[in-house]
């Protein structure tokens, strides 16, 4: 562990030759000669960049003792910013242990695991995770490293560019696979993810400043735009009901329902998904930022996809065929891996639509985050309206307790 700490990166200055050689005897276990290597601070065009990391791309040129061949590499290196609202934030909720965690504990141990079921490459883990060179928290700091996937071929967008309809449609399945899969080595296995990988997933804070911060931000907000906007007025009386019991509502719905709760991404904006097309010509994605990721029922990730990471017309377009996608892979994936159990329809559309009413506080919260973005403010605007005349979603309630009943699985 102290040689670990060693390469705790503080800010993006603190990556030196010293630390890059320290990085290459980590991940190769065996004496490197280093020939080259550079450090590019990161930029991005991406309005959420540089919220919660920092981030700098190093190039690297080194011989492995014994072996003739020169090697190149290029790593992102990702930092809690040393100062700032959101490094408090990140540190207070825990979510730099989670993002560490996740990648250096129980992804692995998912990726193995199917891997044994399946066989090497098969997986949706081994797709979907980059693999880390480097993964490290302390309490007021971490350090992940990561291939550059760009350089893998890989292709991103902006959260204001969104994403297309068939781009959805894929994630969505991928989604599916992924929490079916979760769900799988639970089961076959008996983990108790929460326990068995401690700090690996994000944990609900009714004092958390998401609520007591933006979310009571957000709504003051939206009371004071929309009140003198008479195309909009009408909404603030179907808001009320979110906004008595917002902090409550979402707390309790994200308390895992056994036995399909799973493992969540929970941040799936575009700037955190990479798209590239396989020797098959089948679309293939890479994910990082697992920050906020939960344990807890897998149509938030769906839901979240289909709305902050697409604009509101390609959203309607997509829902239905994103829905099926998800619902389908995940049914394949505990049949494929022989979990005797599938996945209820009822539950899954119950499910999907109280994540509905989740985002409309999702929404709100972000209303201060992007109001110099009107992209992204008509974009939030859309999500709102769209849940609340919806007359098949519902005002939010409370569960009589804390806890929702549980559902026995289908054979």
């Amino acid at each position: 562990m102290a040689e670990k700490e060693e390469l705790l990166v503080k800010q993006v200055e603190d990556i030196t030759e010293t630390w890059v050689l320290g990085l290459l005897h980590h991940s190769l276990h065996a004496p490197v000669r280093l020939r080259r290597w550079s450090r590019v601070e990161s930029s991005s065009r991406d309005t959420l960049a540089g919220f919660s990391s920092s981030r700098a791309t190093i190039e690297v040129e080194y011989e492995v003792e014994g072996e003739a061949t020169l090697k190149k590499e290029t790593y992102v290196v990702k930092v809690i910013p040393t100062e700032g609202h959101m490094a408090g934030l990140l540190t207070s909720e825990g979510m730099h242990h989670v993002e560490v965690g996740q990648y250096g504990r129980f992804l692995r141990a998912l990726g193995a695991w199917e891997t044994e079921k399946l066989g090497a490459g098969v997986g949706v883990v081994a797709e979907i995770v980059p693999a880390h060179a480097l993964a490290l928290s302390t309490p007021h700091h971490f350090t992940l490293v990561l291939p550059e996937i760009t350089n893998l071929g890989y292709q991103i967008h902006s959260v204001v560019e969104g994403l297309g309809e068939a781009q959805v449609v894929a994630v969505a399945s991928k989604m599916g696979r992924f929490h079916g899969t979760t769900v799988s080595y639970k089961v076959l296995t008996g983990a108790n993810l929460q326990t068995d990988f401690p700090k690996c997933f994000h944990q609900g804070n009714i004092d958390s400043p998401v609520f007591s911060v933006f979310a009571r931000a957000g709504f003051e907000r939206l009371r004071e735009e929309w009140s003198r906007d008479a195309s909009r007025r009408h909404l603030l009386d179907l808001l009320e009901p979110y906004e008595a019991i917002f902090a409550e509502f979402v707390i309790a719905s994200l308390k895992p329902e056994e036995p399909f709760a799973t493992a969540l991404h929970g941040d799936l904006q575009p700037s955190n998904i990479f798209f590239k097309h396989d020797a098959q010509g089948q679309l293939t994605i890479k994910l990082i930022d697992w920050a906020t990721a939960r344990y807890s029922q897998g149509p938030i990730d769906l839901v979240y996809l289909l709305n902050i990471g697409v604009d509101p017309e390609v959203r309607r377009k997509v829902t239905l065929e994103a829905k099926e996608a998800y619902f389908e892979a995940f049914n394949a994936s505990l049949a494929d891996l022989k979990a005797n159990m599938s996945y209820p329809r009822d539950l899954f559309e119950e499910q999907f639509a109280r994540c509905r009413q989740m985002m409309v506080v999702w929404s709100v919260m972000c209303f201060n985050i992007f109001f110099s973005t009107p992209h992204l403010m008509d974009r939030l605007v859309g999500i709102i309206s769209d849940v609340l005349l919806d007359p098949s979603i519902s005002p939010p309630t409370l569960p009589p307790s804390a806890a929702h009943p549980t559902h026995s699985p289908s054979t």
